[in-house]
């Protein structure tokens, strides 16, 4: 029998990310877990991309979503800079 999963090459794989709780992203945000908690109530305005197993809450460590809600917040030369080439990519 033909193994579907033989077929693929190590390169095709997806990358690979951590599942994290609250209190390691607080931790390795440096940020209080009940703010990190705040963020992911349904009645935040952008909630934290987050998964929900029942009662526990995960984050999906070195993924994108998390990394694009990050750099949604950074403030400084850096993000404005790359907001004006967007614009003039757009124009």
């Amino acid at each position: 029998m033909n193994n579907p999963l033989a077929t693929h090459s190590i390169a095709a794989l997806p990358p690979q990310y951590d599942f994290i709780n609250s209190k390691t992203l607080a931790q390795r945000w440096c940020l209080p877990e009940s703010w990190v908690r705040e963020q992911v109530r349904s009645r935040s305005t952008d909630p934290l991309p987050h998964i929900r197993f029942g009662k526990y809450v995960r984050f999906l460590w070195g993924g994108p979503e998390l990394l694009a809600w990050a750099e949604r917040r950074m403030v400084g030369p850096t993000n404005t800079a790359e907001k004006n080439s967007r614009k003039k990519m757009i124009q």
